[in-house]
């Protein structure tokens, strides 16, 4: 059976690493040691962003940040996203796209057998 496909925002570091974070129905975007996305870079506010699920789809929302959210170079308050758009808080760059997300196998818990 073929895998379902999950809501992942990806953050391309500045070193050239990728960190992908899987969303879930709310996603908390900032420099907080709590956030869902924590984004440790010094022009992201410490709550910069939510991100929410509405149905099938997903939106960004700015939080009152300082240096702002942008969806393809647009500054917005609230966007829905679709599937390779590039979302910048302050300067961090991340992609926001969909990954397939394998079955594990029958009888696979994960667990010791």
């Amino acid at each position: 059976m073929a895998g379902a496909k999950r809501a992942i925002l990806a953050w391309h570091r500045s070193d050239g690493t990728t960190v992908d974070f899987p969303l879930g129905s709310r996603a908390l975007v900032g420099r907080e040691v709590g956030a869902t996305v924590r984004i440790d870079e010094p022009l992201v506010s410490r709550t910069h962003a939510e991100i929410v699920r509405r149905g099938e789809s997903y939106v960004v929302r700015d939080l009152g940040s300082t240096n702002s959210t942008r969806v393809n170079g647009e500054i917005v308050s609230e966007c829905e996203l679709r599937d390779g758009d590039e979302v910048r808080f302050g300067r961090a760059r991340c992609v926001f796209g969909y990954a397939e997300v394998q079955d594990a196998p029958a009888g696979d818990a994960g667990g010791p057998s």
